[in-house]
């Protein structure tokens, strides 16, 4: 544990890599600083740290918020020995830093379910799913699959509708979620080529494709984080939500204890209290780990599964395959 001074530190090492910072936040007013590099917005893990330092009174958390691939990029640079956590949805990129040597194993035994090698641990999923605007598409929520869905869009040719999805050029997330629906679905690129002959916008978040359904720019956004999407829905009454029956893909935010940290011990119980029922009772319900396990419309959730097979199509080779396909199918440059 240190003192508070430290921070100025973790801030130079960052910039000496010019590396974006979305956002800095602190909770509680202890002396003994828990700092930690996250991608969740610091609303969605507020309740958490503070239910944390409400037990440990002790403690401050300094939540330095930042995208996934700049995660990878500080962790690869060489992360300040301050930074006690690092947490990311890019569960692709979170197990290569891990299989690539830079965590270090937590110190109490979590399920193999919910880790890898015990120094890659699941601490929230979230659910995806796809949103349209009512009044732009009115039959759509009909539809049960995402055969049923290219069909619909085939069927709307003439009259083009604007659609946005994750762009997995700039998205980490989007280009995982597209890999995994490459492994559901074997006609996932026929999918991609009726979204592609409409007005095909690929965005950057989730937030930002959810305002353009909402707003009626977009009449189609698939691939969205659904945690973001129900707060919307009290206030905007043309926006309706899609659970595929086939399959509905999850994606787990896991954490681990950087291999150079100066002291792992608040990182351990911070960790250990996000999967308690108490810190897993101050997330959203929808993000919480036993969804998995809930009754809910739409098909069986599946969590994208935290093993070594989440590297192969980081491969650059891999990635350079999966461009060149997804251009001539989007005819989106």
């Amino acid at each position: 544990m240190r003192s508070l001074v430290c921070c100025v530190l973790i801030l130079l090492s960052f910039e000496s890599y010019s590396l974006e910072i979305e956002g800095e936040f602190f909770v509680g007013q202890g002396t003994d600083e828990l700092t930690l590099i996250g991608t969740s917005d610091f609303s969605r893990v507020q309740p958490v740290f503070a239910g944390f330092v409400a037990v440990n009174q002790s403690v401050r958390i300094h939540y330095l918020q930042m995208s996934s691939r700049e995660i990878d990029a500080a962790v690869r640079s060489g992360l300040s020995p301050n930074i006690d956590l690092v947490m990311s949805s890019a569960v692709d990129l979170q197990v290569r830093l891990v299989n690539d040597g830079y965590a270090k194993p937590f110190d109490a035994r979590f399920d193999q379910q919910m880790s890898w090698r015990n120094e890659l641990v699941q601490v929230a999923i979230e659910p995806v799913v796809t949103i349209f605007n009512r009044s732009s598409l009115p039959h759509l929520g009909a539809v049960k699959t995402r055969r049923e869905l290219a069909l619909v869009l085939d069927s709307k040719e003439e009259k083009r509708v604007s659609i946005t999805m994750y762009n997995p050029a700039v998205s980490g997330v989007g280009y995982l979620l597209s890999r995994q629906d490459l492994i559901q679905d074997e006609h996932f690129w026929q999918l991609l080529e009726k979204l592609g002959r409409h007005n095909l916008k690929p965005n950057c978040c989730s937030g930002d494709m959810i305002d353009q359904v909402i707003s009626g720019q977009s009449a189609l956004a698939y691939n969205v984080l659904e945690s973001y999407v129900l707060p919307r829905l009290e206030n905007a009454p043309l926006l309706d939500i899609l659970r595929f029956e086939d399959y509905q893909l999850a994606i787990p935010r896991t954490a681990f204890v950087p291999k150079q940290a100066n002291d792992s011990d608040l990182a351990n119980r911070l960790v250990n209290y996000f999967v308690s029922n108490d810190g897993q009772s101050r997330l959203v319900p929808s993000v919480r780990l036993d969804i998995v396990q809930s009754n809910r419309r739409g098909g069986p959730i599946k969590p994208i599964r935290i093993t070594p097979a989440l590297i192969v199509h980081l491969d650059e080779t891999n990635r350079r395959r999966f461009f060149n396909r997804w251009n001539d199918v989007v005819n989106v440059p």
